[in-house]
């Protein structure tokens, strides 16, 4: 084996290792990449089981060192994807959970204005489905950011929502309700 493809299965092994690991504690109960955290698990024991054949069959050497970039590869892209999807998990659960220490409509008022100033207004949906529809008309025409809250509706999100409409309603003469 060259000493390229030694450091390429090497690096490749170890990184996609470390976030097998992490990914497996972190996003063990997260069913979005379930299906890709078990096919890298797979990959990764195919890989180390090639890897083992390697040292005892001396003919097929070459297959199995394109065997170990092959699986060793997927494994660490599917983990990266696993990575990205749980640092996105995260910014949105560390979002609502910065509008849930406002408890008082006062309080939204106020985050309301400093996100209209960003540019950063967001729309907080309740009941038991996400309304995916609204949640991309709301991105694509207005650039707002919606959030899933499930079934427990609270007034100050009530009322930051109420915010968030009536600012569409003078800014585009269009409103939440209208959907």
């Amino acid at each position: 084996m060259k000493t390229r493809t030694k450091y390429i299965l090497l690096i490749s092994s170890i990184i996609g290792f470390a976030l097998l690991i992490f990914n497996s504690v972190k996003m063990q109960y997260w069913n979005n990449v379930k299906l890709e955290m078990d096919i890298s698990k797979i990959l990764f024991l195919l890989g180390l089981t090639s890897l083992g054949l390697y040292f005892v069959i001396k003919n097929w050497r070459k297959a199995l060192t394109k065997i170990m970039i092959l699986t060793f590869g997927i494994c660490l892209v599917l983990n990266l994807y696993a990575v990205s999807e749980y640092y996105k998990i995260n910014k949105i659960q560390n979002t609502i959970a910065e509008y849930y220490e406002l408890k008082t409509c006062e309080k939204m008022e106020n985050r309301f204005a400093t996100d209209l100033k960003n540019n950063e207004i967001k729309y907080f949906q309740f009941g038991i489905g996400t309304d995916l529809e609204l949640q991309q008309t709301l991105k694509t025409k207005y650039g707002i950011e919606s959030y899933g809250m499930g079934c427990l509706v609270t007034s100050e999100f009530d009322c930051y929502n109420e915010l968030v409409n009536n600012y569409l309603k003078e800014k585009y003469d269009d409103g939440i309700i209208d959907y």
